[in-house]
């Protein structure tokens, strides 16, 4: 079983849909206005029954059942926001119990005087009115509630993609004889893939992809976080090794216990000789592809734990030599794991295909081609990539 498998076995159950996810947290007091609407809406099947019958039916079983036909609706309402099989179980069972029940009681303690048709018209007509304008207030309460609620929702959410546009830029550059291309493409309005170069005082260069388990803005605010202590810990100590052993020992505080990272860190030094020393550690991060540029493909992997998903021993690293051409190729599951119609996934094998073919081309070209590829792929997930290629 690879590290992967572990991880994902060690991980909480698949987080709801964000509908889903809001339905059931949502408090039941914000819900108020909405449950009064349907409530009356509702209350008024009792009047219409009535209706039906001329308003020959007498006053007490049409109250009765109006009150009970809206207090139904607005269980069904509690039970679909709650999205609970209990809560579901309970709003039909009472539906069952509680029609029989009255329907008991009312021909215990009947007969009951009958109104004449006119009067019982009037009365059904007066009554379904009121109980008109009562859910209509009542809906418009909520609506306008819920109206400001999503505006200030949606003003949140324009400042975090704003922060994630901020920390996750688009990268182009080239130093040292060193060009580096990232990128990354959020599956939701924030996401958890992070992609990041920094140059260091001695003209190497610390690139990195993290990708942080989940999406949305859990993941996003904790990238943030794994950004600001890369960037800390290479004030003191910059290899890939020493980031994941400090991100090892800083995460557990600022996560949620399920939560967790994984990914792939290259140091690159300059050039000398038309070679370049690369160090690099990876921590449960799919594969980086070294593409040499004839075209020959290595795959590079690593099988050590996510970064804090358990207590872990300290990291180990590699190197290897960069030569003129060669072009190292990292990406994140969401590009490996996106499926088409048909449910087949992207897959390393496509990706190799598509970065060799392409491996002569500017970076920002390569990874132009890999979108295009994955434009029949749903995109599930933040999907990432970063290239390193090796030029004077």
């Amino acid at each position: 079983m690879s590290l992967r498998s572990i991880a994902d076995s060690f991980s909480q159950k698949r987080p709801d849909p964000p509908s889903r996810a809001f339905r059931k947290t949502v408090p039941l007091r914000r819900l108020t206005a909405l449950l009064l609407a349907i409530f009356f809406m509702f209350g008024m099947v009792g009047c219409f029954a009535d209706l039906f019958d001329l308003g020959r039916k007498p006053f007490i079983p049409v109250i009765v059942w109006s009150l009970f036909s809206g207090l139904i609706a607005a269980v069904w309402v509690i039970a679909f926001f709650r999205h609970t099989w209990w809560q579901i179980i309970g709003a039909v069972a009472l539906w069952i119990l509680g029609s029989r029940v009255i329907s008991i009681v009312l021909r215990h303690f009947g007969p009951y005087t009958s109104p004449t048709p006119e009067f019982g018209i009037r009365v059904a007509t007066i009554a379904c009115i009121v109980l008109s304008i009562l859910a209509y207030s009542c809906f418009m309460n909520f609506i306008q509630r819920l109206g400001s609620q999503t505006v200030r929702i949606q003003t949140e959410l324009a400042i975090a993609q704003g922060i994630q546009k901020t920390l996750v830029p688009v990268l182009d550059r080239s130093a040292g004889g060193v060009e580096v291309y990232g990128a990354s493409l959020p599956s939701a309005e924030v996401g958890g893939d992070l992609v990041d170069v920094v140059s260091l005082p001695d003209g190497s260069l610390f690139a990195y992809v993290a990708d942080v388990s989940g999406h949305g803005l859990p993941a996003g605010i904790l990238m943030g976080m794994i950004k600001t202590a890369v960037r800390t810990q290479l004030f003191d100590l910059p290899s890939p090794v020493a980031v994941f052993d400090r991100l090892n020992e800083v995460l557990p505080a600022v996560k949620e216990p399920h939560m967790y990272a994984t990914g792939a860190a290259l140091r690159i030094y300059p050039s000398s000789g038309g070679s370049s020393r690369v160090e690099y550690a990876i921590a449960s991060h799919p594969p980086m592809l070294h593409v040499s540029a004839t075209g020959n493909i290595v795959r590079l992997a690593d099988e050590q734990l996510p970064i804090r998903l358990l207590a872990a021993p300290s990291y180990t690293g590699h190197s290897l030599n960069l030569k003129v051409g060669d072009l190292l190729f990292i990406t994140t599951d969401g590009i490996l794991e996106a499926a088409d119609k048909a449910g087949s996934e992207f897959g390393l094998d496509r990706l190799e295909s598509v970065v060799v073919g392409n491996r002569t081309q500017p970076l920002a070209t390569i990874a132009e081609q890999v979108q295009t590829a994955l434009s029949a792929h749903k995109q599930d997930d933040d999907q990432s990539l970063l290239l390193v290629r090796l030029t004077a």
